[in-house]
Parts: structure tokens; sequence; C-alpha cells
């Protein structure tokens, strides 16, 4: 285990960078989304579903892909990458903003 002394001595400095954590942000909640979706099978279920019966459940579904982001922040802040953590947030607002609007 590393020591905050130690923490800071680490070569993250260097991908401490907005662009990358807006990046991560974006793209882990479509991977985690689209593994959730193959793994219990579910594109049968959007098949016989409804346009209105649709929407709540792809709210859920995206709101199950942030749970990763949410743990990608806390190693980065634990790391002290703040640019990296802050972009990994602010990647993954559409998401949550989306998954808002759909399940209203």
């Amino acid at each position: 285990m590393y020591t905050p002394a130690q923490l800071t001595k680490l070569p993250t400095q260097k991908f401490d960078k907005y662009w990358i954590g807006i990046l991560l942000g974006l793209m882990l909640p479509a991977i985690v989304g689209y593994i959730y979706i193959e793994r219990f099978n579910l594109w049968y279920t959007f098949e016989t579903l409804s346009m209105d019966m649709m929407g709540p459940i792809l709210g859920k579904i995206m709101q199950v892909g942030i749970f990763p982001n949410l743990a990608l922040l806390f190693v980065f802040y634990t790391l002290e990458v703040w640019k990296l953590a802050k972009g990994v947030l602010i990647g993954a607002l559409p998401y949550l903003i989306a998954s808002i609007a759909l399940m209203a």
C-alpha cells in the first residue's frame, strides 16, 4: 500500500488531463451498458416491448452503466488526479441526464 507521500510520486500526473477523463466518462457507461444487455440477453426484450415501455428500461440500464464511473472517480480521487476525476464526472453527466429524462 502506498502512503500519501508516495502517491504524489507515481507517474499519474502526466495523465491528469480533462479530455482523458471525459473520454473515459463517455465510453465506460456505453461499454458497461452493452455488456449488461449482452449478458442478460435483453435484445429479445427490446424487440417485444412497445416504445412507451422501452424508455424506463433504457434509463435504468444507463444508470447501471454509470456505476463503474463512480468507482473510477473514487480511484482517481484516491490517487489525487483531480482533473482526470473531474473529467470522468463531466463525462457521466450526459448519461445521467438522459437516464432521468427517459424514466420520466
